[in-house]
């Protein structure tokens, strides 16, 4: 074998230089995801409290229920100086009702009315209140 060169060793030695850099990064490289993944815990955090949006019952049952309350609705805040004896009807599902008493507080109006409809005749009472943009919203509508 031939004795090593001037130029075999400086070849070495960048070999061994970069060989120890990227030794170097890697004991670096390893050691920072340690940090970051050993100083994580899998127990809950107990900090924060977070919760969901409760999901709300709906105030109709069924759809032709709501369908009627809209008209409830319209006749409503078509005609806010009635007091009693206010009619409303609903086209679509064959549905009517006089709104035989009504009382505003606070934003809302609570109102007793009847429903005839093919499925018979009922009384209702029932609670409107004012969204944000002025709208009445139905809160509540149960049959009594």
């Amino acid at each position: 074998m031939s004795a090593p060169t001037q130029e075999t060793e400086t070849g070495c030695r960048l070999a061994l230089r970069a060989f120890a850099r990227a030794a170097a990064l890697l004991a670096v490289s390893v050691s920072v995801q340690a940090c970051v993944i050993g100083g994580q815990k899998a127990s809950l955090d107990t900090v924060l409290t977070t919760g969901s949006v409760p999901q709300q019952a709906p105030v109709f049952p069924d759809e032709n229920l709501a369908r009627d309350g809209q008209a409830i609705l319209q006749a409503l805040s078509t005609n806010p100086e009635e007091t009693a004896g206010l009619p409303w009807e609903n086209p679509e599902s064959g549905a009517r009702g006089l709104i035989t008493a009504y009382s505003g507080e606070a934003g809302c109006l609570a109102f007793t009315t009847t429903r005839e409809s093919f499925d018979g005749i009922g009384l209702y009472e029932g609670k409107a209140c004012r969204d944000a943009s002025g709208n009445l919203r139905m809160r509540a509508f149960e049959q009594q």
